[in-house]
């Protein structure tokens, strides 16, 4: 591992965005490799992490999935009978996903393997150190977006 120490703050932020891409790929890859797409993979992480049914609204805010990309990805998913829409209670326009029997069978094959991984991964770091990375990764998220609201467009 790179000593960070000696390294700039640009330096830094290179390796931080090179992390950041890198991390990307590798679910990208992972998902292709399952034969899903990236939002078909992270519709079934969602909803087979979470075990609650969602609207695609709830699901495109908490992951950060584009609305058009995500309803384009539940449309063919509905299709091939792996997730289903149900009314939304309270809601006009709002539809709760959830898995079907086939849906959490593949969530099962695939997903599940990827959670059990990243579990892995994350005990080998040792929680508390995951823990860390996951609060400083928060802080530094905040403080971009605040910084980010003060570009000059």
């Amino acid at each position: 591992m790179e000593n960070t120490n000696d390294l700039s703050p640009k330096a830094l932020l290179e390796q931080e965005n090179r992390r950041y891409n890198e991390t990307n790929l590798l679910y990208h890859v992972t998902a292709a490799q399952f034969g899903l797409s990236d939002t078909v993979f992270w519709v079934l992480y969602s909803l087979y992490s979470d075990d609650k049914p969602q609207t695609q609204a709830q699901m495109s805010a908490g992951w950060c999935l584009p609305k058009q990309t995500l309803n384009s990805a539940v449309r063919g998913m509905v299709e091939q009978g792996l997730v289903k829409l149900t009314p939304a209670p309270g809601c006009k326009h709002g539809k709760l996903l959830s898995l079907t029997e086939a849906g959490r069978t593949l969530a099962e094959k695939t997903v599940a393997q990827v959670i059990r991984a990243e579990e892995n991964a994350m005990l080998r770091m040792g929680l508390e150190r995951a823990r860390q990375n996951l609060a400083l990764g928060a802080e530094y998220l905040q403080l971009l977006r605040a910084e980010f609201t003060q570009l000059e467009t």
